[in-house]
């Protein structure tokens, strides 16, 4: 039997020890933590070889795991060691890491096309048979200061009737809209108008010549040339939608009335009636237009022809899955996560971009 004193002391060194060992804990759990909170989700992924190297030393530990326990939960440790004696093999867990070269594919995208939001970034990585959501490309942008533009959503609203008379009458329907551009030439500043007409079933388009005075004969050429790209096309216009412009002469419309069908105006005041035509007219000054002077009728046909191709060969639709209408898309593949030799194709000087993979 060991003296009093030789245990008082034992007792005063084991409680001087355990209390240096819990404080020792305490100081590496708050460094995990640190750790933690500057992750993103404050959530630590382990694999499969580092999850079974924890699960070997907190065996040793045995009970007392709770108390130094910090890289995951003490809920998911008790599942790991359920899964372990029932000899389930750990599955993959996690989305797919960025790539450096896919992360420095999003920011190239966002960097050489200041007009793209996320949601075009995403449709054009789609293109390249790439996978990123839309919260890993706003991620990406925010993390190196480029403030993407506002992910837009259109609102759900009601199905009226006019909505309905549209989905129903899409494939042989197309909408028509003016849009004006200012043209500086040497007698001064002029107002030119351009017609537009989009389909609605295949989202493909069409822009007339320019004109600084839409004559009725002007229009009565419009119409023909429409109807000649529309025949091209295999578009059949049965309804042709437009607003109560006085530019939309009776001969223009008698061109396109037919017995099941004709023109089809839209209420006064209400753009959003014809909305696939604003739309289109909205993008085109958005990304084009609004970015360029103009100094003759001939430079802005080169441009809206130029956008136009662009629209209906190369650009990403939303409505359409984020796929071009002019090109087959591959189908991005889930560990498909390497971008890659991506080329760029520059239309009007780079102000429009086309990104395709080169040939390996």
């Amino acid at each position: 039997m060991l003296p009093k004193w030789l245990t008082a002391m034992l007792v005063l060194l084991h409680e001087a020890w355990s209390a240096r060992r819990d404080a020792h804990i305490r100081f590496l759990k708050l460094q995990v933590e640190m750790l933690k909170e500057r992750l993103p989700g404050n959530r630590v992924i382990l694999d499969p070889v580092e999850r079974r190297r924890l699960m070997k030393i907190g065996a040793e530990v045995d009970h007392k795991v709770e108390d130094t326990l910090g890289i995951v939960s003490i809920k998911t440790y008790r599942r790991w060691q359920r899964e372990e004696r029932s000899g389930r093999e750990p599955g993959k867990v996690g989305r797919p890491r960025l790539t450096k070269s896919l992360r420095e594919l999003i920011i190239r995208l966002a960097k050489e096309n200041a007009g793209w939001g996320v949601r075009r970034i995403v449709g054009e990585l789609k293109k390249l048979a790439l996978r990123a959501s839309r919260s890993t490309v706003r991620r990406v942008l925010v993390d190196v200061k480029i403030l993407p533009d506002p992910d837009r959503r259109a609102p759900a609203g009601v199905q009226t009737p006019w909505r309905k008379f549209i989905a129903i009458h899409m494939n042989v329907m197309v909408a028509c809209d003016f849009f004006c551009k200012t043209v500086w030439t040497p007698l001064g500043k002029h107002v030119a108008y351009v017609l537009t007409f989009v389909h609605l079933g295949s989202r493909k388009v069409f822009v007339t010549p320019s004109t600084f005075n839409p004559t009725d004969e002007w229009m009565r050429q419009q119409a023909r040339n429409a109807s000649i790209w529309a025949e091209e096309e295999g578009i059949d216009i049965r309804f042709l939608i437009h607003d109560h412009d006085t530019k939309f002469t009776d001969a223009f419309d008698e061109h396109f009335r037919r017995d099941d069908g004709g023109p089809v105006l839209t209420p006064i005041a209400a753009p959003i009636a014809n909305c696939y035509a604003e739309s289109w007219i909205a993008h085109l000054k958005a990304e084009c237009l609004n970015l360029l002077f103009c100094f003759s009728l001939r430079q802005l046909d080169y441009v809206c022809q130029t956008y136009a191709e662009y629209h209906n060969e190369y650009r990403p639709h939303q409505a359409l899955g984020n796929r071009p209408l002019g090109a087959d898309v591959p189908v991005p593949q889930a560990d498909q996560v390497e971008p890659g030799a991506v080329g760029r194709h520059r239309l009007l000087g780079g102000l429009l971009n086309h990104y395709y993979r080169r040939a390996a």
